[in-house]
């Protein structure tokens, strides 16, 4: 009998050590100049939980509030809006939050977000760990920004 109760709790301590979460990929902010109040926080989220999350909120020290946002047309008008509720994140799909779709809003900012910096972001969900972040800023999504870096680069030989 104690083998056995042995043998399952170590079959789910295993299951637990090889249990995935969500990961946060391909993470940017919007760089800021003084006197802008809020930027936007983008990034891919892959849910490799095994179930259905929510994201449920972000928080970084460097702006009063961050909100989970969407943006969405209302009779021709492009609006943001929060989502009170939360961002659902299905199981085994990726969710990108990207510029003029759904992503973080910081509002409030402390000081300009300098390009070529970091900041940390917090994400809250309802059933994974939280995560933390250091977040590059950036013109646009990393990708871009080095192919702008490469050409200039290039451009200087």
């Amino acid at each position: 009998m104690k083998k056995l109760l042995f043998t399952a709790l170590l079959a789910s301590y295993a299951s637990l050590l090889m249990a995935k979460g969500i990961e946060a990929n391909n993470a940017w902010v919007r760089f800021s100049v003084p006197g802008m109040s809020s930027s936007g926080v983008f990034m891919d989220l892959d849910n490799q939980s095994g179930r259905d999350d929510i994201l449920l909120s972000a928080s970084t020290p460097v702006a009063m509030s961050a909100e989970v946002h969407e943006t969405v047309e209302t009779d021709g008008v492009m609006k943001m809006r929060s989502l009170s509720k939360g961002l659902p994140l299905p199981a085994g799909k990726v969710t990108h939050l990207q510029p003029g779709k759904m992503h973080i809003m910081l509002m409030g900012l402390k000081k300009p977000l300098a390009k070529d910096t970091t900041i940390p972001v917090r994400l809250t969900f309802r059933h994974a760990r939280p995560l933390v972040l250091n977040v590059p800023v950036a013109i646009g999504p990393a990708s871009a920004d080095i192919s702008q870096t490469e050409n200039s680069h290039h451009m200087h030989h």
